[in-house]
């Protein structure tokens, strides 16, 4: 029997899961920061894939802190969850340049073989090799190192607690409705006025909402499995359009800087514009699609 206070126990189980989810977060980041590093000893000069694995570990592991340090403000990861942001924003746009280059020689198509068209092509490689060299420099760090330090020391403060899923799925339950909470709000903010912006930060709210969901699975089972699959066709569609609405504002961007190329610019802006403003208007029915789930009704 214990003497804890249902309180105190709460708190424990809480801690105990976020322990378990650092666990995991360092693994992740150590095997893709060990294959990024490897690849460089053997002379590959960019890894897009491994470099994509840290990324993404970093983002996982500061959503899901975030929703726990929600639940329970006892934890005390604000200074952590900062540190991972930081660390995590030259990760970021270095992704972001690499699907810049990526949009770009889609929108030109054929045309990329024009002299206009490899000279846009260059100019966005040139942008994605100065993000690749900014993060090489950040993974040596001192910065880089300490922060993973943090997040291992962070992990051995907290409390090892073996917890049954009936003693999770409180937690667990606590966790998904605050996470659909955030997404609903953004997405009916977008509806009322779908913006680039507006449907951004929709898209945002559904990545915090799958990550959030991802070390609950095997506590809440199969409903969880299947609102992460509907949320990630969801934050597809929107990263699409983010993507193409980015590709738009860029290529207006490069009509301005550079004079010779502003027709051509400026005409694969609007192309990129229209098919931005197309997935604006066809979102919805994804958001349906989440919301026939019903997941109100099930946490």
């Amino acid at each position: 029997m214990t003497n804890e206070a249902p309180g105190d126990l709460e708190c424990e189980i809480i801690k105990g899961f976020t322990r378990d989810i650092l666990r995991v977060a360092e693994r992740d980041i150590k095997l893709a920061d060990f294959n990024v590093r490897h690849n460089h000893r053997e002379g590959v000069a960019d890894d897009p894939e491994s470099t994509r694995k840290i990324r993404l570990s970093f983002r996982r592991v500061r959503y899901q802190l975030q929703t726990m340090a929600t639940i329970e403000s006892s934890l005390g990861a604000e200074l952590l969850i900062g540190r991972l942001r930081d660390v995590g924003q030259p990760f970021g746009r270095l992704r972001d340049a690499e699907i810049l280059e990526s949009s770009v020689i889609k929108a030109l198509g054929d045309r990329a073989d024009t002299p206009q068209g490899r000279q846009l092509m260059e100019i966005a490689a040139h942008s994605r090799r100065i993000e690749q060299q900014t993060t090489d420099h950040l993974l040596n760090s001192d910065a880089y190192r300490e922060t993973l330090n943090e997040v291992s020391k962070y992990r051995r403060s907290l409390p090892s607690r073996h917890s049954t899923p009936d003693l999770l799925r409180p937690m667990a339950e606590r966790a998904m409705r605050l996470s659909w909470r955030s997404l609903r709000r953004a997405a009916l903010k977008a509806k009322r006025k779908p913006t680039d912006i507006n449907l951004h930060h929709t898209r945002i709210a559904a990545k915090r909402a799958l990550y959030a969901s991802q070390p609950l699975s095997g506590v809440l089972g199969a409903p969880v499995e299947e609102f992460a699959r509907n949320v990630t066709e969801f934050q597809k569609y929107l990263g699409k359009q983010h993507d193409l609405a980015i590709a738009s504002e860029w290529f207006t961007s490069v009509s301005k800087d550079y004079p010779a190329l502003r027709n051509f610019a400026r005409s694969l802006a609007r192309e990129e514009r229209k098919r931005a403003d197309k997935r604006s208007r066809g979102w919805t029915k994804y958001w349906k699609s989440l919301e026939s789930f019903q997941p109100t009704k099930r946490w």
